[in-house]
């Protein structure tokens, strides 16, 4: 993958459209300095952890003897499931099935909106690959690159999320996550093919 590819995959698997909803929902009844708080603290623990994962899954990799085929394979069916099972959400009862309502603490910044809203275990799978097949030094500073552009966008859009939404409305929302939502079961079987194609 090019650069551009890289950064329309880890859009797609680390990046903000994914996070506005549930920030919304956590941050319902707080003030502006709790959501920057939230905020700032979600985006460093959700870059830290990329970043940890980044470099240890490379050595990962070689001590566990994983080839970064079986990698690609064990994301692609994560994201195809986890897409699936978003996509026919979409269309079921939602009776009984609702978030209960956080309580507004700073411990939210890591569980859930660090992990797994923002860094998902198929997003992570795709940084680790995209490291591990870099043949130089500059590639990777380029892959980490997109990494930080991809998380200043997802603090950018936990800082506006309220206005995002009411300017955008509920409605487009749910419309681009309708059309995200199949793009990446679409995307999660294509990562399963190439998978398979490149293992003969």
């Amino acid at each position: 993958l090019d650069f551009a590819g890289i950064f329309t995959f880890f859009f797609l698997m680390l990046g903000p459209v994914k996070i506005l909803v549930p920030f919304v929902k956590m941050t319902k009844d707080t003030d502006s300095k709790f959501r920057r708080k939230l905020a700032l603290m979600a985006a460093l623990i959700s870059t830290i952890g990329c970043l940890a994962a980044a470099f240890m899954g490379q050595r990962i990799l070689k001590s566990w003897h994983i080839s970064i085929s079986a990698l690609m394979l064990a994301g692609g069916i994560i994201l195809f499931l986890v897409a699936l099972r978003m996509v026919i959400q979409m269309y079921s009862s939602t009776h009984g099935n609702e978030t209960p309502p956080y309580t507004p603490t700073l411990a939210l910044a890591a569980s859930p909106l660090s992990f797994p809203t923002i860094v998902t275990p198929y997003g992570i799978a795709m940084l680790i690959i995209s490291m591990a097949a870099a043949q130089d030094v500059e590639r990777q500073v380029g892959i980490i690159s997109i990494l930080f552009v991809i998380m200043i966008l997802n603090l950018l859009t936990m800082l506006f999320a309220h206005t995002i939404l009411k300017f955008i409305g509920v409605i487009t929302l749910l419309i681009l996550g309708s059309v995200l939502g199949v793009l990446q079961v679409a995307l999660g079987i294509e990562i399963i093919l190439q998978t398979f194609i490149k293992m003969g």
